[in-house]
């Protein structure tokens, strides 16, 4: 099981103190002091005697990432009073032939290779170079510009034996971050994150508090099944927030996190198959996905689009849209009944998803959108009409139900964004905005200031997730229990929208 290291840029005594602290309360099992501003003529030994943690010390240079700039000598003997001091982790870059005196060997021996410009292709060569000597753990960290330039990290991992070659493998960059927890899930002996939000020392670092509750990386192990979100974007999703509760509560050892990349066939290609549980799937990669899948339900065959990627016993991939059920339990838990006219705003994935549910309701529906074109054999057969994305197509429709299935007005967008800005809704029009960050987008506050009942896409968030946590983990969970899972987040519970 992985220990968690809190990384903290070492100023003052007072400073690491209060980060120790913090650390320890987070959930850290050391604490490294990042030696590399550290006051010359300043008193170490006080501030390494003033941690509530183990202390793992390392000292960078520009050309490994770090900022110190005196004499080799002088980096080498701040790095010996660290350990004179009580320091009981080193931490050297590859380069380095020096190492301490033996009445300063430390408990934990660490040595770093940091590449900064993207993914050396001889890992394994770089593996045995740094555990050439005895007792070390190897740390290798690499940067990605995207999640799927990290596959070698894994790939490393996975052929590593760990108790033989103790290695930390992980990718930098800003979508990469979650290839620290995967390392976890790999074997990797230690976790590096950041004391708290703001307090980085490396790119991608993730808040110690997040990786010990949220993603238990100390509990993670060669049992603990992969489930996570492919998007682009994804790292704003709540999947995590709920997915991992949920897990947690039914008493299952899978962690859920969020894949942001512009190529989801190598992510899925990258993860571990019989490691990998399932994947939930947003845009713009729900058809991609689609074509990806040995196997598709009714309602992903008939959208030609999934949200929901589950993987069989013989590593084969269903496909599953859930979208469908998170439309029609939305409409229904806000008392909507079928029948009438409805209108989809959009005419991708998501939007198709909402037709169908609609359809099914009993609804007569048209999709609005800027092109038609991918939407019209979908309309063709399921007999639904198709029209110009424009307020005066839609007042003259006088719809019941409004499905607004873009991303417009998202958080990942301008939240004051709004698709039709001069449509406002009759008093008597169902308006629900999928989109469910922030729960009270432009499009409701207006539609409901018109008059219109409102349903925010929170609701259908909910219910779709219900339906994939059946599908990753075997168990059932309440909507209202999902609910309270995403407590203290953007969404968590506010008062009713008119």
């Amino acid at each position: 099981m992985a220990q968690l290291v809190a990384s903290v840029h070492a100023e003052s005594r007072e400073q690491v103190a209060r980060a120790a602290a913090k650390a320890a309360m987070a959930g850290a099992d050391w604490i490294e002091l990042r030696l590399d501003r550290w006051p010359a003529g300043a008193d170490l030994a006080a501030a390494i005697g003033a941690c509530t943690l183990p202390v793992l010390v390392a000292c960078r240079t520009p050309e490994d990432g770090g900022t110190f700039r005196g004499t080799l000598a002088e980096r080498r003997e701040l790095l010996v009073q660290a350990l004179a001091a009580g320091a009981q982790g080193l931490d050297l870059e590859h380069w380095e032939t020096w190492t301490p005196p033996p009445r300063h060997r430390p408990r934990l021996s660490v040595r770093s290779f940091h590449s900064f410009t993207g993914v050396p292709k001889e890992l394994t060569a770089i593996q045995a170079r740094l555990h050439a000597r005895p007792g070390t753990v190897a740390k290798i960290v690499v940067t990605c510009h995207d999640l799927a330039d990290a596959a070698p990290v894994l790939a490393l991992l996975a052929g590593t034996d760990q108790a033989a070659q103790p290695t930390v493998a992980f990718a930098m960059g800003r979508t990469a971050w979650p290839t620290r927890v995967l390392a976890a899930a790999l074997g990797a002996p230690l976790v590096y994150g950041a004391v708290e939000a703001g307090s980085e020392t490396a790119p991608g670092q993730v808040p110690v508090a997040l990786l010990a509750g949220l993603y238990r990386v100390r509990e993670l192990g060669h049992g603990t099944m992969l489930l996570g979100l492919l998007g682009n974007p994804a790292l704003s999703s709540l999947g995590p927030w709920l997915h991992n509760r949920a897990c947690r509560r039914l008493g299952v050892d899978a962690v859920y996190l969020p894949f942001e990349t512009s190529r989801p066939e190598a992510v899925l290609a990258m993860l571990p198959r019989q490691r990998l549980r399932g994947l939930s799937v947003t845009a713009p990669w729900k058809a991609t996905m689609a074509a990806a899948c040995q196997r598709l339900d009714e309602a992903a065959q008939a959208i030609g689009a999934v949200n929901t990627l589950v993987v069989g016993p013989d590593g084969g991939l269903t496909g599953h849209n859930t979208d469908v059920a998170g439309v029609e339990v939305a409409l229904r838990r806000a008392g909507v009944p079928g029948g009438g006219r409805a209108v989809v705003l959009g005419t991708g994935g998501a939007a198709r998803a909402g037709a169908w549910a609609l359809r099914h309701m009993g609804f007569e529906v048209t999709m609005l959108g800027r092109s038609l074109e991918p939407a019209r054999e979908f309309a063709r057969t399921h007999e639904l009409r198709l029209g110009s994305l424009s307020a005066r197509v839609l007042d003259e429709l006088a719809p019941a139900v409004v499905v607004q299935a873009t991303p417009v007005g998202g958080i990942d967008r301008d939240s004051d964004e709004r698709l039709l800005p001069e449509w406002v809704p009759r008093p008597d029009t169902v308006v629900l905005d999928m989109v469910y960050q922030p729960q009270r987008t432009r499009l409701l506050r207006e539609a409901a200031a018109a008059g219109a009942r409102t349903i925010p896409g929170v609701e259908m968030f909910l219910a779709q997730a219900a339906a994939q946590v059946q599908w990753f983990t075997g168990g059932s969970l309440e909507v209202e229990v999902l609910r309270g899972f995403l407590a203290g987040t953007a969404v968590a519970p506010t008062d009713a929208l008119p």
